[in-house]
């Protein structure tokens, strides 16, 4: 029994997000990530509205605000990187120097640390925000019906599953190499760990054979069937219509301001 909830453990619940058309969704986010990742270098303050919209729907959606920080975290050390790399790169100029605990900063290199910075964590803050308020599936599905080439979606519909396969198979694994008692020494800990890799891949490369063979014998051509073809409710179209023009209106006015 594979553990999907792995990945999809909060995209049950009954928030107004979640209960939003995967589709509508999926507009609206590539909507919000296409105006951030647009946003000027030299204008890092235009992120504000955007972080406000994020938080608006990050508390809207009912997720955990542990599980969501819990993702945003990978960023740390990137960020931590580039603010360390601040000190090293020295202002050009007199009028382009900023003070900070006695340490001369570059203005114009704060900025671009601060403007880089920032739209990594808005945008990974939606790509959250998205997969954590819809199904796996159901997102895969969406793209399809958007357009996003078949191919991709097949891709990564099989690359969700074997990182969940991969996942509980490990688990399984852990669980019986720690029943069996435990093996003192680093050097013993490493050799295990490394023979448990291999095991692991070895099986994963069987199984994928056998499942490639499964499918194709059942008729797969590379698109798995549709058992219903639900369309997104107008309301919520006419909502998802209202947010693109929304953001490309705040987009506009902010860069031209």
């Amino acid at each position: 029994m594979l553990a999907h909830d792995l990945l999809d453990i909060w995209a049950h619940l009954r928030s107004p997000v979640h209960r939003l058309d995967a589709r509508v969704k999926l507009v609206c986010a590539t909507a919000l990530v296409v105006a951030i990742l647009a946003t000027p270098i030299a204008r890092p303050w235009l992120l504000a509205p955007w972080a406000g919209v994020l938080l608006a729907i990050a508390a809207a959606s009912g997720l955990p605000a542990s599980w969501i920080a819990k993702r945003l975290a990978i960023l740390a050390p990137f960020l931590a990187l580039g603010a360390t790399a601040l000190v090293f790169v020295p202002p050009t100029e007199t009028a382009d120097a900023w003070q900070l605990a006695g340490i001369e900063l570059s203005r114009e290199a704060a900025l671009v640390w601060l403007s880089v910075g920032g739209k990594c964590l808005l945008a990974l803050l939606a790509a959250t925000l998205l997969t954590g308020a819809t199904a796996s599936a159901d997102l895969l599905r969406a793209a399809g019906a958007l357009g996003v080439p078949r191919t991709l979606t097949a891709l990564t519909g099989f690359a969700i599953t074997y990182l969940v396969a991969l996942g509980d198979e490990a688990g399984r694994m852990v669980t019986a190499w720690r029943s069996r008692g435990r093996v003192r020494g680093p050097v013993r800990n490493l050799r295990v760990a490394g023979s448990m890799f291999a095991t692991l891949m070895a099986r994963t490369v069987e199984r994928a054979e056998r499942v490639a063979l499964a499918m194709v014998a059942r008729g797969y051509r590379g698109r798995m069937p549709v058992l219903t073809a639900e369309r997104a409710p107008v309301t919520q179209i006419a909502g998802a219509a209202a947010f693109v023009v929304a953001v490309a209106a705040t987009f506009w006015l902010g860069v031209h301001a």
